[in-house]
Formats: C-alpha cells, sequence, structure tokens
C-alpha cells in the first residue's frame, strides 16, 4: 500500500504554484491507493481561494481517491465566536468546495481512512486562556474520538489504517507547541486505537514520531511559502506492508520533491477491536 500525504496549501497570498506543481508531477508519476489531503486549503476562507483548492483537489482526485478534512485557515470563526453564532456557517465553503463532509471515511482496497474535524474555531472544544491560541489551537471531543475508534476498528482486519486530523498531535519541534487543547489525552486515546498512522498538518514541519511504541505520526509540512525555521517545503510518503509501515518526508529541491532523510518504520497494528464505552 502507498499513500502521498500532503497538506496546508493555503490558497491566497502563501500560496506557492511551484511547489504543488512538484507534488501533482509526483503523484502522477508513481502509484498511490490513496492520497491524503490534511487541511488549510485556503489562507482567508475566501470563495476564490476556495475555487483555487478545489481545481487543486480534483487534479489529486484524478490520480487516486482523496480523504480530506478542513483546517483553521478553512474555518470561518467570525460566524460563531466564542461559541455564539451560526455554528454551522464555520465550514460552509469548505463543504461547498472541498468535501461536504467534514468528518469522511474513505476506503479503498487495502485502505481505510477516517478523517476528524479538528478546526472548531473559536468554539469552547479549541479556545483556551491564551489568546494567541484563538483561531489557531484545535480540539477532539471524547464523542469524535470514539467515534473514530468505532470507523477504524470496523475495517477489514488487514487493512492499512489511517487517521486525518489538521492539528498536530505532537509539540512541534520548532514552534514548541502543540496542535490541540487538551493533547496529553487525545495521546492516551490515541494509543488505545486500532490505527497505524495518524495524519496532520497545521505546523508546517516534516516529523515523523512513533507514539505509545506503536503508532506512527505524519505530520507534513506545508506546500505554501509558510514553511516554519526556512526548511523547505515538504510532503510525506506512507509505505506498508503487511507486517509493517513506514513513513519518509521528501523534500522540495530543484523543482521536484526527493527523498529525504527523515523515516521512521514500525510493525502494523493489531486488527481492530471495539471501541470502548
Amino acid at each position: 500500500m502507498r499513500v502521498l500525504h500532503l497538506s496546508d496549501i493555503h490558497c491566497g497570498h502563501p500560496f506557492v504554484q511551484a511547489h504543488v506543481d512538484a507534488a501533482l508531477v509526483l503523484a502522477r508519476a508513481q502509484r498511490w491507493n490513496a492520497i491524503v489531503v490534511s487541511g488549510d486549503f485556503s489562507q482567508r476562507a475566501r470563495v476564490h481561494e476556495f475555487e483555487q483548492a478545489r481545481e487543486i483537489v480534483a487534479q489529486f482526485r484524478a490520480v487516486a481517491p482523496v480523504i480530506t478534512v478542513p483546517g483553521n485557515h478553512d474555518t470561518a470563526w467570525w460566524h460563531a465566536p466564542f461559541g455564539f453564532g451560526e455554528f454551522a456557517r464555520l465550514h460552509a465553503r469548505y463543504r461547498e468546495y472541498i468535501c461536504e463532509d467534514t468528518e469522511p471515511t474513505v476506503q479503498v482496497p487495502g485502505v481505510t481512512m477516517v478523517g476528524l474535524n479538528s478546526a472548531w474555531g473559536t468554539h469552547p472544544e479549541s479556545l483556551t486562556w491564551y489568546p494567541r491560541d484563538w483561531r489557531v489551537k484545535g480540539g477532539l471531543t471524547d464523542a469524535q474520538l470514539q467515534q473514530a475508534h468505532a470507523r477504524l476498528a470496523a475495517a477489514p482486519p488487514r487493512d492499512l489504517r489511517l487517521l486525518v486530523v489538521h492539528h498536530n498531535v505532537v509539540r512541534g519541534r520548532l514552534s514548541n507547541r502543540w496542535g490541540l487543547k487538551q493533547p496529553r489525552r487525545v495521546l492516551d486515546t490515541l494509543a488505545t486505537m486500532p490505527v497505524d498512522v495518524v495524519c496532520t498538518g497545521h505546523d508546517h514541519e516534516e516529523r515523523v514520531e512513533l507514539v505509545a511504541d506503536r503508532v506512527l505520526v505524519s505530520a507534513a509540512n506545508t506546500l505554501s511559502s509558510r514553511m516554519r525555521g526556512r526548511r523547505p517545503s515538504a510532503l510525506n510518503v506512507i509505505e506498508a506492508s503487511a507486517e509493517t509501515v513506514t513513513v519518509q518526508a521528501w523534500s522540495y529541491r530543484d523543482g521536484a520533491f526527493t527523498r529525504g532523510a527523515m523515516q521512521l518504520t514500525a510493525a502494523r497494528s493489531a486488527p481492530g477491536v471495539p471501541a470502548p464505552r
């Protein structure tokens, strides 16, 4: 099984056409069972940004089945500030232009992918006491995690199982910031899930890490101009055999994405079990 994981295109001012073009070249040049795009299609959740993003996603969908989730930049938080207002409008444009379902399950032969919406805007589910977190921090509820567990557990026993969330579930090395509110609670829950790889973005730093000695985290860098620490744009390649799964970061250099040194391999998780009640 081979899955291409990219994130944070940021159509708008930070958009870099060359980076997206190079990702499309890589996608078309090789065989992929699926493609993951883990949020932040737009910069300001504007119509013209989503129109551009829709065309890009369509080009990836022409290569292989695609799963998407919204990012914090795709969320029109001003429609429901601090939990007051029309919460349904937060992702209205994402649903219109990218995908109607903000928490999809996409299954192809050999791969089951489950998406969760961690982009709550300034809703209390992601709100902290620190103003710098407002509109940026994400959140996952116990109910969301339980439902994801159940969907992953229902996958065919030998499927490669991916959980897709926009916000980084591990602390960024360069930013030193967690993507989610209550990150330890989320990590403890992920450790109990029948999942092989958790795909995230948001932090704009490519990252591969093993959580609880059994779950690989694939954190993809941005394809925009907003790279952290002057690092090159990057995306991740996920490859799985019957026994192992490997995540490797590919970096943008001289107009193309090439294999990088960052790589990690782990044993595949056990077949699905019922979600805890």
